[in-house]
C-alpha cells in the first residue's frame, strides 16, 4: 500500500510540473526524498536550459516530450507494487492506462492529416487581416465576410454577391462567375461583374482572357463568355484594349466586344455551367 501511495504522489508531482502549477508542501517534501522525481526534475531543468521545454506552451510536442520523460516515475513504482489485493492493482492499472491514453492522444494530434478546406468564415484572425490584403464579400444578401485576396471567388447558379475591394471599389457579381481579385482590380475568368470603381490616383485594371479594361473612376459592366467579353459603360470613360484589336475609349452608353465570336453566338449568349466544367 505504501508503494501505491508513493506512486500517487509521483503522479501528482508529474501533473503539477506538466501543467506548470506550483507544487504544494507535500509534493515538495516528496520530491526532496524521491530519487526518481529528483532525476526527472533535473532532466526537465536541462530541457529548459536548452530552450526545448515550454518554449511554446501550446505546442503538444513539448508536453508529449515531458510526459515521456517523466512517465517512468509512475510505471517503475507501479511495477514495484505487490499485487496483494484487487484494490491495490486497480488504481495502478488505471494510472498506466491513463498515461497510455494521453501519449496516444498527443501523438495523434502531432500526426493527424490536414483537415478539409472549408469556405471562409468570420474569425478573429480574418477580422485582423490588413485592409490592403483583403476584401469583403456578401453572398445572396448574407453577412459580409472579410477574406484574403489570395482566395478566388466562385458563384454558382443564380447566386449573387457584393464585393468591396481594398480601394473601396464595389463589384456586383451574378453567378455562375469565377474571378480573382486585386487591391484595385480583378481578373474575370467567366461570368458577369458590374464594377463601381472608386476614384483614385492609380488606374483600376480589369482583365479577362480576351483583353484589358482600365479606368480611373467609373461604372461599367463586364461579361465574359467562353469566346468573348463584352464591356458596357454606364458612367465615366473606359479604355479597352486587346491583342487583336486597336485600343478604344468608351463613354456612357457605349459597348464593345473583345475576343473571337463563333457563328450564331450573341452578346447575351449563355455561360457554360460551372458544374459541368
Amino acid at each position: 500500500m505504501k508503494d501505491a501511495k508513493h506512486s500517487k504522489i509521483c503522479q501528482d508531482l508529474l501533473e503539477s510540473v506538466i501543467d506548470r502549477q506550483s507544487p504544494d508542501g507535500r509534493l515538495l517534501q516528496h520530491a526532496s526524498n524521491c530519487p526518481e522525481c529528483q532525476q526527472s526534475l533535473t532532466s526537465l531543468e536541462l530541457l529548459r536550459r536548452e530552450g526545448t521545454a515550454y518554449g511554446d506552451e501550446s505546442h503538444p510536442e513539448l508536453k508529449l516530450k515531458l510526459i515521456r520523460k517523466l512517465a517512468p516515475i509512475v510505471t517503475s513504482r507501479a511495477s514495484e507494487a505487490k499485487p496483494s489485493t484487487v484494490g491495490i492493482l486497480a488504481p495502478l492499472w488505471k494510472l498506466a492506462l491513463a498515461f497510455a491514453v494521453i501519449i496516444i492522444a498527443l501523438a495523434t494530434m502531432l500526426h493527424q492529416p490536414p483537415s478539409a478546406v472549408t469556405p471562409p468564415s468570420v474569425t478573429p484572425q480574418m477580422a485582423s487581416l490588413p485592409r490592403q490584403h483583403s476584401f469583403t464579400i456578401s453572398v445572396n444578401g448574407g453577412e459580409a465576410r472579410q477574406v484574403s485576396l489570395d482566395n478566388p471567388v466562385a458563384l454558382f447558379g443564380n447566386d449573387s454577391g457584393e464585393i468591396t475591394l481594398p480601394d473601396q471599389s464595389r463589384l456586383l457579381v451574378q453567378g455562375p462567375t469565377r474571378l480573382t481579385l486585386a487591391p484595385r482590380g480583378f481578373h474575370l475568368l467567366q461570368g458577369y461583374v458590374k464594377a463601381e470603381v472608386a476614384r483614385g490616383s492609380e488606374e483600376f485594371a480589369a482583365t479577362t482572357p480576351h483583353g484589358i479594361i482600365t479606368v480611373l473612376g467609373t461604372v461599367f459592366v463586364c461579361e465574359t463568355h467562353s469566346r468573348f467579353t463584352t464591356v458596357e459603360v454606364l458612367s465615366g470613360k473606359v479604355r479597352v484594349s486587346s491583342d487583336n484589336a486597336p485600343e478604344i475609349i468608351l463613354g456612357p452608353g457605349e459597348k464593345s466586344r473583345m475576343g473571337q465570336q463563333t457563328a450564331g453566338s450573341t452578346e447575351t449568349g449563355t455561360i457554360p455551367s460551372l458544374d459541368r466544367e
